[in-house]
């Protein structure tokens, strides 16, 4: 066996992949610039860019309403403000995720209750939601987290029986499925982002879906007024503000909308690719010791290809720092990365009673949380490790220098460790 890249040995993987997102196509190219050329660079409910975005995606996932908005982020804040939460409410949310899934609910004038996550995936778990359930909890939103979709029965069955409205935040999950359904087909309201990273990327935007005519008025009232909610609304109680509306704009750039539609028709394409990437990963990881695939569901019909996130355990590697493993990947040109977000309840937003925020009033009663309180988001941040899914599908050459590298550090391990304790010493 060679000698380890890290040490001043060739690295086995010599020519990297492509990684740039989203793939923009000549035809995506011209869609973008023949909405440029006819003034169509401000947005219009009625037709154009925005209006086929929105129904591409109300007729891939089978719902009435589809509102496009400026951002994932906006799109999460109209939902919870559809399904009309209140000041004292309280609304389930899980740790370990993205601060944009939580801090429209504040904005909301409700309260976030942050809940454990399950240990092989890094989703909220279910069961650990059971002990924060309260007389004030109205709702609970899930993030489909790297692709891996939540049981979705698992999460209804529970809100079902607690009377709780259910926010889906697919923005990491585009076309992922559980028990056969599609994401954002099961919850209440769905919010999917297509900030430039996800799978279908306009730049910026997003996208809420809902089957409930009330959710959907109340999330046009709130960034969509004049035009669009005078049109829309006729919900008797809301009519009268309609055409003033709640007063912010969430209106989705048209442009971006044209240019999210090439990668919305490309969606399953993208998703095969990355699957069979991710199946090769698999083989790669089998075939290495001390390693296993990452962890999949018996209830995923399909991942959503975000990212693939296996965990490691250094009691298998004999101590072997993740951290060093880590490094040693990435001298052989494996481009492998670690989380670098701490769990929400490790922020200070809710450690501390002096949040800052002065707009929107915290409820005084909150929970403040302290490192522990949360253990199995803190043990999977420092488990979890990601390689990249690729856009396109990998070449033998690159899998045969993937897998040679694995090969390597299982093989170099041992010195692996040594040096560590050198240099610790």
């Amino acid at each position: 066996m060679s000698e380890l890249a890290i040490f001043g040995g060739e690295p086995t993987v010599r020519e990297p992949a492509r990684t740039v997102w989203p793939v923009v196509s000549e035809a995506d190219v011209a869609r973008v610039a023949d909405a440029a050329r006819r003034g169509e660079i401000s947005y219009d409910a009625s037709e154009g860019m925005v209006a086929e975005l929105e129904g591409l995606f109300e007729t891939r996932l089978d719902r009435p309403y589809a509102l496009a908005t400026s951002s994932g982020t906006a799109a999460l804040h109209s939902a919870f403000f559809g399904i009309g939460l209140a000041p004292g409410d309280e609304v389930l949310a899980p740790t370990y995720t993205y601060l944009a899934t939580v801090m429209p609910i504040v904005a909301c004038n409700a309260t976030p209750v942050l809940v454990d996550a399950e240990p092989d995936t890094g989703n909220i778990d279910i069961d650990d939601a059971e002990r924060h359930v309260t007389s004030r909890t109205r709702a609970m939103v899930v993030t489909h987290l790297s692709g891996h979709p939540v049981d979705m029965e698992r999460a209804l069955r529970f809100a079902r029986r607690h009377g709780l409205k259910v926010v889906e935040d697919c923005s990491q999950a585009h076309g992922a499925a559980t028990s056969g359904a599609e994401v954002g087909t099961r919850g209440d309201v769905a919010a999917f982002s297509l900030q430039g990273r996800k799978l279908v990327a306009a730049g910026e935007g997003g996208m809420l879906v809902t089957s409930d005519t009330t959710v959907y008025e109340r999330a046009v009232m709130l960034g969509h007024f004049a035009a669009r909610s005078e049109t829309e609304v006729s919900t008797p109680d809301l009519v009268p503000f309609a055409k003033l509306g709640y007063g912010l704009n969430y209106r989705m750039h048209p442009l971006g909308a044209a240019l999210a539609i090439g990668q919305m028709e490309r969606l399953d394409q993208h998703l095969e690719w990355r699957a069979g990437n991710f199946r090769a990963y698999d083989e790669i990881l089998r075939d290495t010791p001390g390693l296993a695939p990452a962890p999949r569901q018996d209830h995923v019909s399909r991942h959503g290809g975000y990212s693939y996130q296996p965990l490691y355990d250094p009691a298998e590697w004999g101590g072997l720092p993740r951290s060093v493993f880590i490094d040693a990947l990435r001298a052989e040109g494996v481009p492998a990365t670690v989380p670098t977000s701490l769990p929400l309840h490790r922020e200070p937003f809710f450690s501390r009673a002096e949040t800052g925020i002065t707009t929107y009033p915290v409820d005084p009663d909150r929970r403040l949380y302290r490192a522990g309180d949360l253990p199995r988001s803190e043990e999977y941040v420092r488990s979890a490790w990601r390689l990249p899914a690729y856009p396109q599908p990998l070449s033998t050459r690159m899998l045969t220098g993937m897998a040679e590298a694995f090969r390597k550090i299982a093989a170099g391990a041992e010195r692996l460790r040594r040096h560590t304790r050198a240099a610790a010493a």
